[in-house]
């Protein structure tokens, strides 16, 4: 167990928005000072006019670029990879916002994922699922867009489409998506903000040590709001339905009462999945909240 955020230079975080969904997502990050969003689309994308960093891309080469190895092919030789490695320099952690199945945010994220690796950077892609009714051509091009992005980053995240049913089937489509978004940007947006630099080795380690991720969100209040929260975590639509077999984990924290709350949310994780090792961040709590709120990044 190892706390995050305790050096004294934060953490140079980029985070990218891959095509539609992932501007979409992008949109919705709330992101600490030092951390740069980076909008990738094939045109400039709408309502992002307070993301000063673009990039615009063809989709037709996209997927030829995203698969040249990073080992096998070491220099960066098309403009599209030279544009991409010009705003992520510097950078310690890329996180990468993006869905699956269209022509350009599935193939622009392993691109992404390959100029980031070469430049040393630890990578975390966040990464929507379509629906299972969408067809199988769409399904069959998501698969493969999902196993090369698998060997691009160092660790994948993903939120099915059917999965969001569950947590907004009252609501309307656009909605439904938007609520998506949000969800997604939460998690961007807080380990943007408790990375400190000391941790992009160690979380990079981790990350690579899984291959599917997950994520769960939960919020409680008063006397038992640690265990609702953790609760509500386990139970979220893309978590896992096995807690035993939980091996890493990224818990992210705001709690009303610091110390006392945090020993009990690790706690009680740790019985829920007892072979769990996990890195943990408290983030800023507001004054008058009475919420607990967990978020956990799970591996497989």
């Amino acid at each position: 167990m190892w706390q995050l955020g305790m050096g004294d230079d934060r953490a140079r975080v980029a985070i990218v928005g891959c095509g539609g969904a992932g501007c979409n997502v992008l949109r919705r990050v709330a992101a600490p000072p030092d951390a740069l969003r980076i909008a990738m689309n094939d045109s400039p994308p709408p309502k992002l006019t307070d993301v000063q960093t673009r990039v615009i891309v063809r989709a037709d080469s996209l997927q030829a670029y995203a698969s040249m190895d990073e080992k096998a092919v070491q220099q960066m030789e098309t403009d599209e990879e030279k544009e991409i490695s010009a705003v992520l320099l510097d950078r310690d952690v890329v996180l990468i916002l993006g869905g699956l199945g269209g022509e350009l945010g599935g193939w622009g994220m392993s691109l992404v994922g390959r100029v980031a690796r070469i430049l040393g950077d630890t990578t975390l892609a966040f990464a929507t699922i379509p629906f299972g009714i969408e067809g199988p051509i769409r399904r069959q091009l998501a698969e493969a867009q999902l196993h090369l992005l698998q060997k691009r980053v160092d660790g994948l995240v993903t939120f099915g489409n059917d999965q969001l049913l569950q947590v907004a089937k009252d609501l309307p489509m656009a909605k439904a998506f938007a609520a998506l978004s949000a969800i997604m940007a939460r998690p961007a947006s807080d380990l943007a903000s408790a990375l400190a630099r000391p941790d992009a080795v160690p979380l990079r380690r981790m990350l690579a040590r899984v291959r599917d991720w997950r994520y769960g969100m939960g919020v409680g209040r008063e006397k038992h709001r640690c265990f609702v929260a953790v609760d509500e975590a386990y139970a979220s639509p893309w978590f896992t339905s096995v807690p035993e077999e939980i091996r890493h984990a990224i818990v992210l924290m705001s709690v009303p009462e610091s110390g006392t709350d945090e020993a009990e949310i690790l706690r009680d994780i740790r019985r829920r999945s007892p072979n769990v090792d996990i890195a943990w961040a408290s983030l800023p709590h507001a004054e008058g909240d009475d919420r607990t709120v967990v978020q956990i990044v799970a591996g497989l």
